[in-house]
């Protein structure tokens, strides 16, 4: 999956370790509060299914992640952009976009949540830009800096995203809809060039008579 700045990718060889770093960094406090100190390949047995951020200049930059909660349908995602001096060029926005598209376009989600400690500004700004949907505060739930701070978490159901896709004039599809369109105009033909009984023709060939 590629936007304009950003690209999201496998994990490969490398790539845990490099994310155990960031995790247990600043990058872990902004996230979840304080440090995390991790092994990696604890982060590629556990729950969430991680995606590299890769700049497109080649350069790793950030993950993506996201578990399944207690419905089909319904999951919770995250994001953390590692290289610090990227956390204020849009590249985790974009990175979220593109999750976004994979998770509602090519796996049916129903719902998505987020949450984020209100001394993060870069989620705020997602929430007050109108990427999603803010639900509610969670109170005291982080403990930074020897005091208390509120969550946020803020969603986005599947309607909402189809509406983001209209505002924003984003482009989700994988396939062109003027070549699903093309494809199905070549198979209608050829149906229509065919016997009427070529689909009974195909069934009784496969089935064969009954004995």
């Amino acid at each position: 999956m590629k936007g304009d700045y950003v690209s999201l990718r496998r994990m490969k060889d490398g790539d845990f370790e490099l994310l155990a770093d960031w995790i247990g960094g600043r990058v872990g406090t902004y996230g979840a509060g304080s440090p995390h100190f991790i092994r990696p390949e604890d982060l590629s047995r556990g729950a969430d299914t991680f995606l590299m951020v890769v700049r497109n200049d080649g350069e790793r930059i950030g993950v993506v992640s996201w578990r399944q909660l207690q419905y089909v349908g319904s999951y919770e995602l995250g994001v953390a952009i590692g290289d610090e001096s990227a956390w204020t060029d849009g590249y985790g926005v974009e990175a979220v976009l593109l999750l976004l598209q994979y998770i509602f376009h090519a796996r049916n989600a129903h719902r998505v949540e987020m949450k984020a400690g209100l001394f993060n500004r870069q989620p705020m700004r997602m929430v007050t830009q109108g990427v999603m949907v803010l639900e509610g505060i969670l109170r005291d739930y982080y403990f930074l800096d020897g005091e208390y701070h509120d969550a946020v978490v803020f969603s986005l159901l599947r309607d909402d995203y189809y509406e983001l896709v209209r505002t924003l004039q984003l482009q989700p599809d994988t396939i062109p809809q003027a070549e699903k369109r093309e494809a199905f105009k070549v198979f209608q033909e050829y149906l229509a060039s065919r016997p009427e009984d070529h689909l009974s023709t195909l069934l009784n060939r496969a089935t064969g008579p009954e004995r």
